[in-house]
């Protein structure tokens, strides 16, 4: 696959920066709140993708634009819940449309390098639910608003919400939130956990979710990164079966290029280089998990 300089792209609705394995999502759309629209939807699922089978990149950090009051201020729903989707999908079935919010949710989350949002604004909606829950890492300024006010709009949560805020919160405090549809502050205690780093000014979060893209790139490995994201994200139904799971991972892992290169590094006190990538050093072993989910379902159906 032919890879893009990431710089030269047409984008309406991001831009994009790539330096020394860290690129950098920013959502530029600022005098519009960087409200959500199918042309970030489009660019959004085309960028992850290509992130995802570029080597070069080990780190992803989406952000907003310094001056953005908002992160991301949700869908423009001014005209209805029709431009949320496709009408030409509900040609294919009666169930054939598929949230806009969960594709690009699924876009991030399966993205098999490290992904970090640095939420440096206020936001709502989408903006909480898609650009921030299937991220690996949230940083977040401590001041922030955020809102999830579906019932209150008099529909349900969208962008497979409902699937990871439970995971990430437990049931009580998702259906707490989900289900008083209010607004809170970033700090509070029903988001407990969800972020990594909370920072007091809005202007510290993209560097210190950026510093920190730095360290993981140049001391993570890509195949040990994506191996345990798929063992978390896709653990077996029995602790027995888990432990096949992990043994067969330490194996593999252990015997190739990264796994070697990580006791050499440390026995020889300096700093780590790890050669293996995606496209050349994945255990064949590990099929991609929205692959395995297809066929898992397929089996069942």
């Amino acid at each position: 696959m032919s890879l893009p300089a990431y710089e030269s792209l047409t984008l309406k609705a991001t831009r994009v920066e790539l330096k020394d394995g860290v690129v950098v999502v920013t959502l530029t759309r600022s005098k519009e709140r960087n409200t959500f629209t199918k042309d970030l939807v489009n660019e959004i699922v085309l960028l992850f993708d290509l992130f995802d089978k570029d080597d070069r990149v080990r780190v992803v950090v989406l952000t907003a634009e310094p001056n953005a009051p908002a992160y991301c201020a949700g869908a423009d729903i001014s005209g209805g819940w029709d431009g949320l989707w496709n009408p030409e999908s509900e040609k294919e079935g009666e169930h054939a449309h598929r949230d806009s919010g969960g594709v690009v949710t699924l876009a991030i989350f399966r993205c098999r390098k490290i992904t970090i949002a640095a939420v440096n604004g206020h936001a709502a909606g989408v903006g909480v639910t898609g650009l921030q829950l299937p991220f690996d890492f949230r940083f977040a300024w401590s001041g922030a608003k955020f809102a999830l006010p579906f019932v209150r709009r008099g529909i349900a949560p969208e962008a497979v919400s409902s699937y990871l805020l439970p995971k990430l919160l437990g049931t009580s405090r998702a259906l707490s939130l989900f289900l008083s549809g209010a607004t809170i502050t970033v700090d509070s205690p029903l988001l407990q956990g969800l972020y990594h780093t909370l920072l007091p000014t809005k202007e510290e979060v993209f560097p210190a979710a950026y510093a920190f893209a730095q360290e993981l790139a140049q001391n993570t490995s890509q195949t040990a990164i994506a191996v345990t994201k798929a063992l978390v994200w896709h653990a077996a139904d029995t602790i027995e079966e888990q432990h096949i799971l992990d043994s067969r991972a330490i194996r593999s892992l252990g015997a190739a290029a990264d796994g070697a290169e990580g006791t050499r590094a440390f026995k020889e006190k300096r700093a780590i280089k790890f050669p293996d990538t995606l496209s050349k050093n994945l255990p064949s072993w590990v099929p991609w998990w929205h692959e395995l989910d297809i066929k898992h379902r397929k089996a069942k159906l």
